[in-house]
Parts: structure tokens; sequence; C-alpha cells
């Protein structure tokens, strides 16, 4: 089928744009500076931008709510 004046051009412009917002506000737990920080990400580990310690993605609190919230929205959905 031939589409007249349809480009390759064109149909990247057409192409919904994607932000790169998330990545620069996401963030994770570090311990050593007790708050949420950017990160820098490797391959096993997530290191801290601050002080260079490893990160996770929650605080125990905030992981202790997360599961709850997990655990009664998945028998919700069953």
């Amino acid at each position: 089928m031939l589409l007249v004046g349809v480009t390759n051009a064109r149909r990247n412009h057409a192409a919904p744009q994607t932000s790169n917002t998330e990545f620069y506000t996401e963030s994770k737990w570090c311990e050593a500076c007790q708050t949420y920080v950017p990160f820098l990400m490797s391959v096993n580990h997530s290191f801290c931008v601050h002080c260079g310690g490893k990160v996770r993605l929650f605080n125990r609190d905030d992981s202790s709510r997360f599961g709850e919230t997990v655990q009664r929205h998945k028998w919700q959905a069953s």
C-alpha cells in the first residue's frame, strides 16, 4: 500500500514526545543522609549523589506502608 505524502519524517514528528522529567526528579532513601536523595545507578546498586553511600527504594516506615497497601489492594483486585 502506497501512502502519498507520508514520509518517515512526518511519522516520527507525529509520535508522542516523552519527557525526561521523571528521571531528574527520581529519588531513593539514603540511610547515611537520612533523607530521599538523587542517586547514581550502577549494574548492581544505586548510590547517593551527596555522600556516595548505597541507597534503597524506601525507608523502613514507607516500605511497611507500601507493603500493607499492596496487600490490601491485592485482595480487593481478586
